[in-house]
């Protein structure tokens, strides 16, 4: 199945769909965390939100925290200007995201209007998503904190905490963080499609897709002290390492869907229905099934 996955990952052209998503998401980025560097002056979800966006580009967060900081203090008509950015190139991403997943499932992309009153609902969705990972994360730090000021003799009834120690929050707090990207993408692979897709169907595209971008972080965080990318492209170059990785998320994001795409059409067996209709590949099935019976 898989390598079907990457034949029609290929075939469907996701390469062109997430250098697009990249790029626009790197012009959401720095408005988005100046609007946020802003927040954070008047409440703590502000910095916290602010700091979760940053921990998401491996390699890149003191660059990121250096360039937000040097822009701090910016006046209202900045931060009128950094909203309507957000808008416009956040909306972007999400309606590439739809054309590409449309592409995959075979099925027409939305209207103008409704497609982009649905992308900017998914920037909305997304940083409800974030802000709710921000009050866990609190929930979780509050937590391991009185967990701490516990008396030894009460800690001793629970010995495997005590063993575990710091690897036991460690691994809590990494499986909140996979829990948010697992609920991100299943928000993608469930609504963007302009077709009815089950949520048990996104599960395994979701799954898969956040355990790849989990590793990747690793991954990427360690080779970039191999792709000195300051003495390629000099000052710039932090901001390449930036755009990149938005590629990399990007691939494995499209990755999920296409792999939903498959795993729905191979296990579940149900037909590709489009919003108010058929879907062309059902219906050139459905054509071709008359004609048989005709003839």
């Amino acid at each position: 199945m898989l390598v079907h996955v990457f034949h029609k990952f290929d075939e469907n052209d996701l390469f062109t769909s997430a250098a697009a998503m990249s790029y626009f998401g790197l012009l959401t980025l720095f408005p988005a965390l100046l609007l946020l560097l802003a927040v954070s002056n008047r409440t703590s979800t502000g910095a916290e939100m602010l700091s979760q966006i940053m921990q998401a580009y491996p390699g890149s967060r003191e660059f990121l925290r250096a360039t937000i900081r040097s822009l701090a203090g910016v006046g209202p008509g900045v931060l009128i200007t950094c909203i309507t950015v957000v808008l416009w190139a956040g909306s972007w991403v999400f309606a590439v995201i739809e054309r590409a997943v449309n592409r995959i499932w075979g099925t027409k992309p939305r209207k103008f209007l409704h497609g982009r009153f649905l992308t900017v609902g998914m920037i909305f969705a997304a940083g409800m998503v974030l802000l709710l990972s921000v009050f866990a994360t609190s929930i979780l730090v509050t937590l391991q904190h009185y967990v701490g000021m516990l008396p030894l003799r009460v800690l001793e009834r629970f010995s495997w905490l005590m063993i575990l120690g710091s690897a036991f929050w460690q691994l809590v707090f990494l499986l909140s963080s996979m829990l948010v990207t697992f609920t991100m993408f299943v928000l993608v692979y469930k609504f963007m499609p302009n077709t009815s897709v089950q949520l048990r169907d996104t599960i395994p595209g979701a799954v898969l897709a956040g355990i790849l971008w989990e590793l990747a972080k690793y991954v990427f965080a360690l080779s970039l002290h191999y792709f000195h990318y300051d003495q390629i492209y000099g000052s710039v170059g932090a901001v390449v390492a930036v755009l990149t990785w938005g590629y990399v998320s990007s691939l494995i994001l499209l990755f999920g869907a296409q792999l939903t795409e498959v795993f729905h059409r191979e296990h579940m067996g149900e037909p590709v229905v489009k919003a108010g209709g058929m879907g062309k590949v059902e219906r050139g099935k459905e054509e071709g099934l008359v004609v048989e019976q005709g003839g």
